[in-house]
């Protein structure tokens, strides 16, 4: 409910200070005071804007929602608007969400309550505690559905299966090629020699001439060799004779061994190409995922994971389509019964509607109702939509669609009153609802009034006086000039300025005022 309103500079009214009560308040003024400004007031919670005024205004109103307080700010100049809400700045979108959520305004044309279809719903469920009851159970279920719903429409976009295919894929292909840096280092080792034994080869072949060819090392060395014996015969202690004799037997193993090991020298050009392939493989996976080999298996254990997860999803997407299965079979035959009650409630609702109608002088009026189904929602698989005729010989259509304010504004007091006061919505605001009727519907209104104000807080601009007299908190509206300007006020009144007040809307004072 709305606790308390101020507003400066908003057109006629220089200043307002207003509290009000949690039940029944009534607005009163001569016609041209400034009611339907005060009401713009009001309307500008709701993100409306004025086209009457001229310069900056402010609005700041207090909201007591489930015991928790709302405070708006609301700075308004002729181009534009700007809202707070607990001093946090909001679109003007989310300013309307929240207070329409809040208050509702019924003047001209329909109420944003009943312009909604879903609300008309909720009307009959409030109606009925036996769906109220039902529909419990059907939104623990449906709560379950959402989660799951949201599950399965996040995981199937990501297309789990074909991910994992993929990844098991680049998994294989990593883990056939991969190998650690030390065997890496042997591979690019015996490359590089299989691919130099062709040279080698041919050196060693230089290397033979050289050193056993016609005039080579050996033969040199050997004619060396026969000079030095001949010398050793002349000269016994000649020194190096035995040095010459060891280079000759060094030069003999020497043979063996460069025989030997250019033996040992395979040339296998299929295992060439065999070490190029595994080097261009791994040359190919440093470039995509390293530059180095450790890159490499970082990438490879992330796939991994991803992996076990993707598995994890798939295993539970499976698990989750069974269960989906089981929750939505159980939540048809739920909804399937509440759509059978709510089917009887409203037919209940709509009769006590009538009856309340034509309590309120609409006699040519007739409500009805059309049952649609829907897809699943939070309740249930069925919409309830109502329609109706407010004149004789009118087709009937959407409640909706109807128009006429006073009409609807009484039309929603039915319903209201049918339902004992629990309409989702804490604060209502009731604007012509005396249009076309007489002071005999005036004492229905007002008793309904007074009834609906026990459970919902009631704002009513009136001329009648039967609703200023029970009213809980009276504010009247007047008009004055001042140097030559017009301003508007609104104050609070009560004992004898009241009783004048509604003596001179009666002619006299009521009976049954307070």
């Amino acid at each position: 409910m709305i606790l308390e309103l101020h507003a400066k500079n908003f057109a006629l009214f220089e200043d307002i200070d207003i509290e009000f009560s949690d039940k029944l308040n009534v607005i009163t003024g001569e016609s041209g005071s400034g009611k339907s400004l005060f009401l713009s007031i009001l309307k500008s919670l709701l993100g409306e804007k004025n086209e009457f005024l001229t310069e900056k205004s402010e609005v700041e109103s207090r909201f007591l929602i489930s015991g928790e307080e709302f405070v708006i700010n609301l700075k308004i100049s002729p181009s534009r608007m700007s809202a707070r809400l607990n001093g946090e700045m909001i679109t003007l979108a989310d300013l309307k969400n929240h207070v329409g959520g809040w208050m509702d305004i019924h003047n001209q044309g329909i109420s944003r309550i009943l312009k909604d279809p879903k609300n008309h719903t909720n009307f009959v469920d409030i109606f009925s505690s036996n769906i109220q009851d039902q529909l419990k159970k059907y939104r623990i279920l449906y709560n379950r559905y959402v989660e799951i719903s949201k599950f399965i429409k996040i995981n199937e976009s990501t297309n789990p299966e074909t991910e994992i295919e993929n990844i098991s894929q680049e998994i294989s292909n990593i883990e056939k090629f991969l190998i650690s840096d030390e065997e890496y280092n042997v591979i690019r080792d015996e490359y590089k020699r299989q691919s130099g034994i062709v040279d080698i080869l041919k050196m060693i072949k230089e290397t033979e001439y050289l050193v056993w060819g016609e005039n080579g090392i050996e033969p040199i060395l050997g004619l060396v060799l026969k000079d030095v014996k001949e010398i050793e015969k002349i000269d016994k202690n000649l020194p190096f004779l035995k040095m010459i004799e060891e280079i000759k037997a060094s030069l003999m193993d020497l043979k063996k061994h460069i025989t030997d090991y250019a033996n040992s020298l395979e040339f296998d050009q299929e295992k060439l190409y065999d070490l190029e392939e595994k080097i261009d493989q791994i040359e190919k996976l440093k470039r995509k995922y390293g530059p180095r080999l450790s890159d490499v298996n970082e990438r490879l254990e992330k796939l991994k994971n991803r992996y076990e997860q993707l598995n994890e999803v798939n295993i539970q997407l499976k698990n989750v389509r069974e269960d989906f299965k089981d929750l939505t079979d159980q939540m048809k035959t739920i909804a399937l019964e509440i759509k059978q009650m709510r089917g009887l409630a409203a037919e209940a609702l709509v009769k006590r509607i009538n009856e309340n109608l034509e309590d309120l002088s609409m006699k040519n009026a007739h409500i009805s109702f059309i049952q649609k189904d829907t897809d699943f929602t939070q309740n249930g698989k069925d919409q309830i939509e109502f329609t109706g005729s407010m004149n004789l010989g009118m087709p009937e259509t959407s409640v909706s669609k109807i128009a006429s304010g006073g009409e609807i504004s009484r039309l929603y007091l039915a319903i209201e009153s049918s339902i004992s006061g629990n309409l989702p919505i804490s604060t209502l605001v009731f604007d012509e609802i005396e249009t076309g009727i007489g002071p005999r519907t005036s004492d229905v209104v007002a008793t309904k009034m007074k009834e609906i104000s026990k459970n919902t807080q009631v704002i009513v601009i009136t001329h009648m006086p039967q609703i200023a007299a029970v009213a809980d908190r009276h504010f009247k509206v007047q008009k004055y000039q001042s140097n030559g300007s017009t301003y508007s006020t609104i104050k609070e009144i009560n004992g004898k300025e009241r009783q004048a007040e509604i003596k001179e809307m009666f002619g006299k004072i009521p009976n049954q005022q307070k």
